[in-house]
């Protein structure tokens, strides 16, 4: 009976209350306490002092906002005005334009969640204050993925705009509406893709801008640690950036390690790209009070000296250059520059090709990318892929859920796609800036602000596009020449979601001393063998030996691998349109020039059955006619071979009769005659199976041997 007594009065009591806040509704709302000597009469001092204090803030407020045009970090500016706002409130917990202040700090330091009491309670205490509190409630919303309420105070703020506040807001929210309906579509219809935190990247200070070689074997990324060279802080009282690497290994990425002196120093430095092969980097530091792009070559294992990019001239500018990607295959630059050179808004992307590839730093007119790609919004970070024909940027334009995303657009027919949003969880109502994609397409490498899951401030994630068990190579024999490779075949997973399969082919491997096993510095030439041109030439790296190509599928190359004091080596890749990725590994063994050497000619090409060579067959004759014009007096027999099929009789005449048109197009060319013999062996000197589709074809071919030196 006591409880029940109880519980009747306490809900008799409670109804009263609820009755006379109704009738008597002010009870529910604070009154808004303005900053002025009648409401503060004994407490003068204090008040001066709290005045004082919210100049001081403001001031800094403006500084932020400096910054934040800029787009530049800016969190600390706010954080610091936020420290006096709120000593302020303390002294006066009820002021309307004070909460917004606060609120407005918080939304600007990445404090979102906690703004919305504080811009909830300028409203309540004054719902004539402003429009912008509208505006900033509306943000704290939508970064709380709140969005119907987003939506709800955007549309209050715009009925609210008076005078020149509508030229500045009104494109605000239209943008941000925009933002927001975009956000809802691709929340609810998510990327089928797994994110997750580098860990074994990230630090709890900023870690960003991860690039990854081709392969994933090793990444660089740059991070504002306090054990960066200096250890000094920047105007954002964050740590000046430094560049680190790691390598996989064993199935796991290494602890990261500082980069080398030459390229870290006591300011920011960062590396903006990786090549593919891991051999070369682009950075990004300040020239002269404006950001520039260096490059910086491996030799060995030591970093070269930084070489800029084009000074006052088509990269490099007295603007800002901030971004760059290397294209695949070494022609061309794109970079992110704010130059007003045909610019849509902020800062857009941009290209240069070589005005001639043999001179490096010789490079073309600038031209933007175009309006495809460019929005009057801020476009950042930009990776070519090394398929040749998809790029990856960063945007606060297209249809973004909310600051920078990621898009994606592809090349076809000399034109760029409508760009392609990647989607949630690889995009949020965040900022995901930076943005390196395997070779595969399998993994991407973006960098985000987001709030769940990350180190602090800005994390490094590894984006998996997840994708049904199916084979990832094409039935391949006719096309791969590579007789000793080691094909790769990318794994699967079962999740039922689609990969962002390329049509590519990495190559990688070592150039190595046929004798000595010692690696060999060498020059690597991809030929498109159809228009009898070098399309571009890679080096391996002196101390190792490595090397990795990257070749888009649709062209049939030619791969001839070139070292001072070695016979040359020729390797075939014959790749369809459609043909799917796949990693090869070969490791080349060159040749010192040797009486009785033997060098295959994979890129010499006949008809079924014809001895008349194909004109894709020029630039590896031409290859072997330089070796002969250098050496004078080397004498070699030119060999051809068949496979078992048909009759032995019809097959040495035609493996002759292709060994002798070899050796008639190098005497037309004006080697001596004596020097070139020719002999057929028809199917007698096998190298392969011939109970195999690939046998057969290894075993059809023609060869050159050194018979005198």
């Amino acid at each position: 009976m006591l409880n029940r007594y109880n519980s009747n009065t306490s809900f008799k009591f409670y109804t009263l209350v609820l009755g006379i806040l109704l009738i008597f509704p002010p009870f529910l709302k604070a009154q808004n306490v303005d900053f002025k000597n009648s409401n503060f009469k004994d407490q003068k001092d204090g008040l001066k002092a709290v005045i004082e204090k919210m100049d001081k803030a403001d001031a800094l407020v403006e500084s932020g906002f400096q910054l934040l045009a800029a787009d530049e970090e800016h969190t600390f500016s706010f954080k610091q005005a936020l420290t006096l706002y709120n000593e302020a409130n303390g002294f006066n917990p009820n002021n309307a334009e004070l909460n917004f202040k606060i609120g407005r700090c918080l939304v600007h330091s990445r404090q979102e969640t906690e703004a919305i009491p504080f811009l909830e309670k300028a409203v309540q205490l004054d719902p004539e204050l402003n429009a912008e509190v509208y505006f900033y409630l509306a943000l704290a919303y939508k970064y709380n993925q709140n969005f119907e309420n987003a939506e709800k105070n955007f549309k209050i703020c715009r009925g609210k705009l008076k005078g020149n506040e509508e030229e500045i807001y009104s494109p605000k929210i239209k943008k941000e509406l925009q933002e927001c309906s975009s956000a809802q579509e691709l929340i609810a219809n998510p990327a089928r893709v797994w994110v997750e935190n580098m860990d074994a990247l990230n630090s709890p200070f900023d870690d960003y801008a991860a690039s990854v070689s081709a392969d994933e074997s090793v990444i660089i990324f740059n991070s504002r640690r306090p054990e960066n060279t200096g250890g000094s802080k920047n105007l954002n009282d964050q740590f000046y950036s430094d560049i680190y690497i790691s390598e996989y290994k064993d199935g796991e990425w290494s602890k990261p390690e500082i980069m080398a002196d030459n390229l870290n120093t006591s300011t920011d430095d960062e590396c903006v790209a990786l090549a593919a092969d891991a051999q070369r980097l682009f950075l990004v530091r300040d020239n002269g009070g404006n950001k520039d792009i260096f490059l910086s070559e491996l030799k060995g294992s030591m970093w070269g000296p930084l070489k800029e990019l084009a000074r006052n001239s088509s990269i490099n500018t007295e603007y800002n250059e901030s971004y760059a990607s290397f294209s695949h295959d070494d022609i061309k630059i794109y970079f992110v520059t704010n130059s007003p050179y045909a610019n849509k808004g902020g800062t857009d992307m941009f290209f240069s090709g070589r005005i001639n590839t043999r001179f490096k730093e010789e490079w073309g007119k600038a031209f933007t990318v175009g309006s495809e790609l460019n929005t009057p919004y801020n476009e950042a970070c930009i990776f070519l892929h090394p398929d040749g024909k998809t790029i990856y940027f960063t945007s606060k334009g297209h249809n973004s859920m909310g600051g920078y995303d990621v898009f994606k657009s592809v090349r076809e027919a000399g034109r760029w796609s409508t760009p392609v949003n990647l989607g949630y969880p690889v995009n949020t109502v965040y900022d995901e800036k930076y943005i390196s994609v395997s070779a595969s397409g399998k993994h991407a490498y973006i960098t985000s602000n987001r709030k769940d899951g990350g180190e602090g401030g800005y994390d490094i994630y590894r984006v998996t596009f997840l994708g049904p068990e199916k084979p990832m190579l094409i039935d391949n024999e006719d096309q791969l020449l590579a007789s000793r490779a080691t094909t790769i075949h990318e794994s699967t997973l079962e999740a039922p979601v689609q990969i962002d399969a390329k049509n590519l082919t990495v190559l990688k491997g070592r150039i190595l001393d046929e004798f000595t096993k010692d690696p060999v510095s060498a020059d690597i030439e991809i030929v498109d063998n159809e228009k009898n041109e070098v399309i571009m030439t890679v080096h391996s790296n002196s101390e190792t030996g490595k090397f990795l190509v990257s070749l888009p599928s649709g062209i049939n190359y030619g791969i001839a691998v070139i070292a001072e004091d070695y016979l040359f080596y020729s390797e075939n890749f014959d790749l369809p349109e459609m043909s799917d990725y796949q990693l090869v590994k070969k490791d080349i063994y060159l040749q010192n020039v040797c009486i009785g050497c033997k060098i295959v000619l994979r890129n010499v090409f006949f008809d079924v059955g014809k001895f008349t060579l194909r004109s894709e067959s020029t630039p590896e004759l031409e290859r072997l006619y330089k070796l002969l014009n250098d050496l004078p007096r080397l004498k070699v027999e030119i060999s051809g071979h068949t496979d078992n099929t048909g009759s032995e009789s019809i097959n040495q005449k035609l493996s002759e009769n292709r060994a002798k048109a070899v050796v008639d197009y190098l005497v037309r060319k004006g080697i001596a005659q004596n020097r070139v013999m020719f002999k057929g062996y028809g199917s007698s000197e096998p190298v392969a199976d011939n109970n195999t589709a690939q046998g057969r074809q290894l075993n059809r071919r023609t060869e050159f041997k050194i018979i005198e030196n």
